[in-house]
């Protein structure tokens, strides 16, 4: 492991990043701490190789931005965008309704929560069904049960 420096990181309930210097502002070094995040048992940390800082997370760090819809297997498919420029399929299992009717994912081989923002939950509703008064996620004809969880 690398050199563990006694500095931290915050990113702010509202996504906002904030090093020793202050708010880190610029997109591009954002999406390089979003890139060598990663999380264990002890929590977040940002791991380069050679240095591991640790990182306080109050909410999310990862945000879908949009739903893009295309194949994948070969079949129709829902397809995240996230905040730091990557797509991913969605994984329906991952997929939670939180106490305040927003939505969130795992995403990155579903080791990250992501939270939908309000342009891609309205997205998402799209995609929702009611069948005997339980609701579901259509993706092409197949339905994905959604379930509430805690938040």
């Amino acid at each position: 492991m690398g050199d563990e420096r006694d500095f931290r990181v915050k990113v702010e309930r509202d996504g906002r990043w904030f090093s020793e210097y202050g708010e880190v502002t610029h997109p591009g070094v954002k999406r390089y701490f979003q890139r060598i995040l990663d999380c264990d048992e002890s929590g977040y940390f940002l791991d380069d190789g050679k240095v591991r800082v640790g990182v306080d997370v109050t909410s999310y760090v990862f945000w879908v931005e949009a739903l893009r819809k295309r194949e994948w297997r070969g079949k129709p498919w829902i397809w995240l965008v996230i905040n730091d420029g990557t797509e991913e399929p969605l994984d329906p299992a991952t997929v939670r309704i939180l106490g305040d009717n927003s939505v969130e994912c795992r995403i990155k081989g579903g080791k990250f929560p992501a939270k939908f923002t309000l342009s891609s939950y309205w997205q998402f509703v799209e995609n929702v069904v009611e069948r005997d008064g339980r609701f579901f996620l259509k993706i092409g004809e197949e339905l994905y049960p959604l379930e509430g969880g805690d938040g």
